[in-house]
């Protein structure tokens, strides 16, 4: 008996003694992460006029653009891709009519548990955006925010404070949407059910290893699956990249999936940036017909890739 119970023993404390590892790897990274950037709150910066990214309050005496689009990260993220995204969207856009920029709250998403990062996200750091956002500008004509994984919470809130402040039309993109269990999905984008405001969302997924928490049908968003157009093992960043290369036409040079083939067609409609008020009125208008809620549609492989934006429809 004693045999066994010690070998049970050993087959217990092997896994658990793994997962402390791994635990105490992720926590001394995130300290190291931590004390590198030190207690940065989130802040918001902008790039107008082809100039690199400054923070917002720079802008207090500038003349604001009349459109805004914003992108930012998810849970533990030491990337600045949401930089990087902002500024390729402003190199398509008219810099006269639209302000790019990207939201970095890195500093409180390095939590072990990405529950914790998106209730941050959803109580805290979304209405510090959405403020940011309001006094820059209370004449918004259009904003289009951009959330991946638990940053999907974050612009959601941001969301309902500008639609309280200004008059925008609001465009919210979720990229592989974390809703930590037992929360309700219905809460993501809820600015849908408000018949005041001028709403649409789009949601790109893959079911990859985080399972049901980021793969989920939102009752509030055009739902599209990019799983079958993944280029490697399912990933919960591919969602962001993807986007990304809707925005260049191909996937960014240096960065994972370089060089792969791209697609972004379903059932003849052009996803990603195509769907946006960025990439022209007729294209917005398009979107604004693609219904929320939908069984997901899916980008298959087969269909043609980006090669002619003058066809984005």
């Amino acid at each position: 008996m004693s045999c066994s119970r010690r070998q049970l023993f050993r087959i217990l404390l092997i896994p658990a003694a793994i997962l402390a590892a791994g635990w105490l790897l992720q926590t001394s990274v995130n300290c190291a992460w931590i004390i590198a950037h030190g207690n940065a709150p989130p802040s918001l910066y902008l790039c107008a006029d082809g100039k690199g990214m400054a923070p917002a309050e720079d802008y207090v005496e500038v003349q604001i653009p009349s459109n805004l689009v914003v992108s930012t990260h998810g849970w533990i993220e030491k990337s600045q891709w949401p930089a990087d995204l902002a500024g390729a969207i402003g190199a398509r856009v008219d810099q006269r009519q639209w302000l790019c920029g990207w939201y970095d709250w890195r500093r409180q998403a390095q939590r072990v548990n990405p529950a914790d990062v998106a209730r941050y996200g959803r109580d805290t750091a979304g209405e510090l955006l959405g403020e940011k956002i309001v006094a820059l500008n209370p004449n918004w004509k259009h904003v289009h925010l951009i959330g991946h994984s638990a940053g999907s919470w974050v612009i959601s809130e941001a969301a309902k404070i500008i639609a309280g402040e200004t008059g925008a039309q609001i465009h919210l993109t979720f990229l592989d949407a974390y809703v930590p269990p037992f929360w309700d999905e219905q809460k993501l984008g809820d600015l849908a059910q408000d018949p005041n405001v001028r709403f649409w969302a789009d949601h790109y997924f893959t079911r990859d290893m985080t399972l049901g928490t980021t793969q989920m049908r939102l009752t509030n968003a055009h739902n599209v699956d990019l799983t079958r157009i993944d280029p490697g093992v399912n990933d919960h960043k591919f969602p962001w990249h993807w986007y990304h290369a809707t925005v260049a036409g191909q996937y960014v040079t240096g960065r994972r999936y370089a060089g792969k083939a791209f697609f972004n067609r379903a059932d003849g409609v052009e996803y990603g940036f195509a769907r946006s008020l960025e990439a022209g009125a007729e294209n917005w208008g398009k979107s604004r017909t693609l219904s929320h809620g939908n069984e997901p549609v899916t980008v298959e492989p087969a269909e043609s890739s980006l090669v002619n934006r003058a066809n984005n429809r």
